[in-house]
């Protein structure tokens, strides 16, 4: 199974202005991509379609090169060859991966992503939480205007449809986030702060159902007073929550459709117990350099074989951490 991939950030130009964060992201993900598919199909070829001046960053990986006189769609058709299937990592911000796949399917491509539609929905914060009752219990409503929240909650800012936890603030209630409006943009939405900690779910589906393969805890740190970033990532934390996770998943899944491969789901493990419905990020996401290690096989098989047997009773709990370095 001839694969190639192409992961948006290393496939620009990067200039001083690129987030070390993001870059850093991208590199673990693609590493751990290329290892699974290499060593699950040995006679296969792995490809990434790159900037040319990124090659360095990389490492030993078979890189094929954008030539920028052609726009995506046509530098993945010269490259791309019959039954070869792609990949698509890109970010969610203004609709790019959703376009880019959009483009593709057009083309009778086998791609190991979500479709257009599922990708066109969750990738606004807006849209994704439009698609629940407001008294759904998993539901933690997304305002576009902070005003609407009562005015000594807490209160959480982040980009509608941003990358990872980029520009994620949180303020100790309306005066706090008045007297530093100038840290947000036009791209903010808000949400009451539920103190608990952060799970991440990772989840593989394919057309008939969805396996839950890890449940992590994130952990986050203050980069300034306000601001936010993802410091580490514990696999498998929250694993004996499996019950009522399933059940969580089964709940806000069901609203959507053409979901598909490795993506995950983002909530918050309140203080009481309760879960908190925050975001799904329709893709693989950092969390997923930790998947093999935490399993114990390769995730990368569930392409080929969706069924394939796995209790996540038996995952390992370990750490991924210092993301940011």
């Amino acid at each position: 199974m001839d694969i190639l991939i192409y992961e948006h950030i290393l496939g620009e130009e990067l200039s001083n202005d690129s987030s070390q964060l993001i870059i850093n992201e991208a590199k673990l993900i693609i590493k751990a991509l290329v290892e699974d598919f290499s060593e699950l199909y040995p006679q296969s070829k792995i490809s990434l379609l790159v900037n040319k001046n990124n090659k360095k960053i990389l490492g030993n990986i078979n890189l094929v090169y954008m030539d920028y006189s052609k726009d995506l769609v046509k530098n993945i058709l010269l490259n791309h060859k019959k039954n070869r299937r792609i990949l698509i990592l890109a970010p969610e911000e203004k609709d790019l991966l959703y376009r880019i796949v959009k483009s593709l399917e057009k083309k009778d491509l086998i791609l190991l992503n979500c479709n257009s539609k599922f990708l066109k929905t969750t990738s606004c914060k807006i849209l994704t939480h439009k698609k629940f009752s407001i008294s759904n219990k998993y539901v933690n409503q997304v305002y576009a205007n902070y005003k609407e929240i009562p005015p000594e909650q807490s209160i959480v800012a982040k980009i509608k449809d941003g990358i990872g936890a980029e520009k994620l603030y949180i303020f100790k209630n309306q005066v706090d986030l008045k007297n530093n409006e100038c840290k947000l943009s036009d791209n903010h939405v808000f949400q009451k702060y539920i103190s608990g900690d952060v799970i991440g779910i990772n989840i593989f589906s394919d057309s008939n159902s969805l396996k839950i393969l890890s449940i992590n805890k994130q952990i986050y740190k203050f980069s300034s007073k306000h601001e936010i970033f993802l410091d580490k990532i514990i696999m498998g934390q929250f694993n004996n929550l499996i019950k009522d996770l399933k059940i969580f998943v089964n709940n806000i899944i069901e609203h959507f459709d053409g979901h598909y491969g490795f993506f995950g789901i983002d909530a918050i493990l309140g203080n009481n117990g309760n879960i908190v419905f925050l975001e799904i990020n329709p893709r693989l996401t950092t969390s997923y350099a930790g998947l093999k290690k935490t399993l114990g096989f390769n995730p990368a098989i569930f392409f080929s074989n969706p069924n394939y047997k796995h209790n996540i009773n038996n995952n390992k709990v370990f750490s991924i951490e210092h993301i940011n370095e």
